[in-house]
């Protein structure tokens, strides 16, 4: 994985760049997902935020809930969109497995995987 200090020089050229975070995301973990989503597509990059499950409604009033996606509930369509990504973020966890049904998918992606 790639350090973010790595990647901000390359913000310039638009990417398709998957957002992620560990399962059942409390407010920091959606908070941190969304508030990069928004920064990365000032820049001009395609940004999908992919939860690996549902999460607490009362984290709804924050901008661009509606547009993450749910794996569980839609693995098919996710798993499209993280096979055409270019970067990888993962927000929030240290261990792929905290993403739950998401953990073999992200192992296998070849594209370039960012921590925080």
């Amino acid at each position: 994985m790639k350090a973010i200090k790595e990647i901000f020089p390359l913000l310039t050229t638009p990417r398709k760049v998957v957002i992620t975070t560990h399962q059942k995301p409390d407010a920091d973990a959606m908070g941190s997902s969304l508030a990069l989503s928004h920064f990365l597509s000032g820049f001009g990059h395609s940004v999908t935020v992919i939860s690996p499950t549902n999460w607490a409604g009362w984290v709804d009033w924050m901008p661009g809930t509606k547009q993450v996606l749910d794996y569980e509930k839609n693995k098919v369509k996710a798993d499209a969109i993280m096979d055409e990504a270019d970067w990888l973020f993962c927000l929030d966890f240290n261990i792929f497995h905290r993403t739950k049904s998401m953990t073999e998918k992200l192992k296998a992606l070849t594209c370039t995987k960012i921590s925080d």
